[in-house]
């Protein structure tokens, strides 16, 4: 009896021994993976984020490659609570969440769909692709990678600047006019949407090229649109559509007070007296129902054509 007492505690210390001996080893090799998990995502290129709802939990190497500012995660905790703190309003990419606690989960459900992401970090300005999958569903923890894709979006965007901008004025020129017209005409068909368009053209602009030589003509052009941008709204669409013919939409803007606006451009243009003395004539006109780009360009051309046959240098309302 006393034996297989003896033997019994003995198979109980073994058992224990064994159990402790598989914990030990599980525990070790649970260490030695999220070691190797750990560097692993330490020598990716591409930021890693594991993220709580509204905060940053732990984050990989490359993300103080761009967050430089700060010393680990509890320096940058003390004045972000989560990184689209960063993002930046902008077509075409995520905008900064209104509500911090739904747009990861927003972001999680929609995997197959490519998101980009515009942030400001130290003053400079990144692009990513961003994704995000969910970890944890009691704790909401959820992983987010963000892939560099700055220089492809610069020259994209570069590429798409020099395809809608004037050479010779650096302004919109008339692809740029025709796609932005369309895209109000269409906010005006659905919505109180107001706006007016106005022609403006340089009066004898021929005899300045003929009188001064098309340098100077050049010079006219490239000085009075740079005159012209510096006193318009930041709203308003300035583009060149032809040699000395310009166009200006201005949004949210009726056609009195597009005339008011354009009577105070004309009194300046004729003030300025660089590189030439110049006037301008001006005809504006207000969307109206059923306009399209071709009725709204017509009726401003024809207020345009009465300020040149009634004298020039004026403003007439289409």
């Amino acid at each position: 009896m006393n034996d297989l007492l003896e033997f019994s505690n003995t198979l109980c210390l073994v058992l224990i021994l064994l159990v402790s001996l598989i914990a030990y080893l599980l525990s070790r090799r649970a260490i030695q993976q999220k070691t190797y998990y750990k560097k692993i995502i330490d020598s990716s290129a591409n930021i890693v984020v594991v993220h709580e709802t509204t905060q940053v939990v732990t984050a990989n190497k490359t993300f103080f490659d761009y967050f430089k500012n700060y010393d680990d995660l509890n320096d940058f905790s003390k004045k972000h609570r989560c990184i689209s703190d960063f993002f930046e309003v902008a077509d075409g990419y995520l905008a900064p969440p209104k509500d911090e606690s739904y747009w990861l989960e927003v972001l999680a459900q929609s995997k197959n769909k490519k998101h980009k992401v515009k942030m400001k970090i130290n003053d400079e300005i990144f692009y990513f692709l961003i994704s995000a999958s969910l970890l944890d569903k009691k704790k909401n923890i959820y992983a987010v990678i963000l892939s560099d894709i700055t220089e492809q979006e610069s020259t994209k965007q570069e590429l798409v600047s020099l395809s809608v901008k004037d050479k010779l004025t650096n302004i919109g020129n008339r692809k740029y006019y025709d796609d932005i017209l369309h895209e109000h005409i269409t906010l005006a068909q659905r919505y109180p949407h107001k706006f007016s368009l106005v022609l403006l053209d340089i009066d004898f602009f021929k005899k300045i090229n003929d009188s001064l030589g098309h340098d100077v003509g050049d010079k006219v052009l490239r000085e009075y649109t740079k005159f012209i941008g510096y006193h318009l709204r930041e709203v308003d669409i300035f583009c060149r559509i032809g040699g000395e013919e310009f166009v200006l939409l201005l949004p949210h803007t009726s056609r009195d007070k597009a005339y008011i606006l354009t009577q105070k451009l004309r009194l300046l243009i004729e003030a300025h007296k660089e590189v030439a003395s110049i006037t301008m004539s001006f005809g504006v006109v207000e969307y109206e129902k059923g306009d399209d780009a071709q009725t709204i360009f017509k009726r401003a051309d024809m207020a345009l054509y009465r300020a040149k046959d009634t004298g020039r240098n004026k403003v007439i309302l289409g």
